[in-house]
């Protein structure tokens, strides 16, 4: 992932907790969401800038399909970690009649939770397969 990818998602989240802290002009009530919406646009820019950077163009795929390819690139722990946040914010930034809005601490969590994936991003790497690495054994 390339250092301006990084930079734009650590300025997206950095936004998103100005908004949550009430440094921006958002109406009270749509502060968890404002604060949602640019996260999960941090995290959106940071799993796409991945995946180009590993060759895999995925400019008409949804989000679900570039999380597939991620969990390819780099494995369990930081997709799984994308995944979940990107499932939560995607929750907290749609508006249904029957559900309360997100709090602020549970965006702010969030946010916290997509900081750390992008940090980990760049230096994640799938690991390989034992059978596959230089000097290893035949089990057979």
């Amino acid at each position: 992932m390339t250092g301006t990818a990084t930079s734009s998602a650590a300025a997206l989240l950095d936004h998103a907790r100005t908004v949550l802290a009430g440094r921006h002009t958002v109406p009270a009530a749509q502060v968890p969401r404002a604060a949602a919406i640019l996260a999960r646009q941090a995290l959106e820019d940071a799993v796409e800038a991945r995946c180009r950077a590993a060759g895999a163009e995925l400019g008409g795929h949804n989000q679900r399909s570039r999380l597939i390819v991620l969990r390819m690139l780099v494995g369990g722990p930081v997709s799984d970690s994308a995944a979940t946040a990107w499932a939560g914010l995607s929750r907290a930034c749609h508006h249904h009649a029957y559900e309360l809005a997100p709090t602020v601490g549970e965006v702010a969590q969030l946010i916290e939770h997509v900081a750390a994936v992008v940090t980990s991003l760049p230096e994640a790497h799938r690991p390989e397969p034992a059978a596959s690495r230089p000097g290893a054994r035949d089990a057979g």
